[in-house]
């Protein structure tokens, strides 16, 4: 499933500036295949964090697709749905990728914080 998710590594979904892999955002949580059709067209990772007012599934990545596929009504449905199996209250995410905050923000996301990077020479 790793596959689905290396392109996360790309320069323009990359949130870390090259400092964290996909792989390595997965080894922690557990990663999830969003089948289509019997076809494997996604993958995600989910961490979760417990808190004293809420548990909170993090995606730490989430890729993948085939042509006419759109990612974000696709497997963000499998992500909620996953998110509520295991009890979580929130989902939260990283990204750089405006398009997909404005996706994200139609289902009902809100920006809560932004992070700076910078890399040092």
């Amino acid at each position: 499933m790793l596959s689905h998710l290396g392109r996360i590594d790309a320069p323009k979904s990359d949130t870390s500036v090259g400092a964290v892999t996909a792989a390595e955002m997965c080894r922690a949580g557990d990663t999830y295949a969003v089948e289509e059709g019997g076809a494997v067209v996604a993958a995600y990772n989910l961490q979760i964090a417990e808190h004293e007012a809420a548990r909170v599934a993090w995606v730490m990545a989430a890729g993948g697709g085939r042509p006419g596929v759109d990612l974000t009504t696709t497997v963000m449905p499998a992500i909620e749905a996953q998110a509520r199996s295991l009890g979580a209250s929130q989902i939260a995410l990283n990204t750089r990728r405006k398009g997909l905050i404005h996706k994200l923000q139609k289902l009902g996301f809100e920006v809560t914080s932004v992070t700076l990077r910078k890399k040092l020479k």
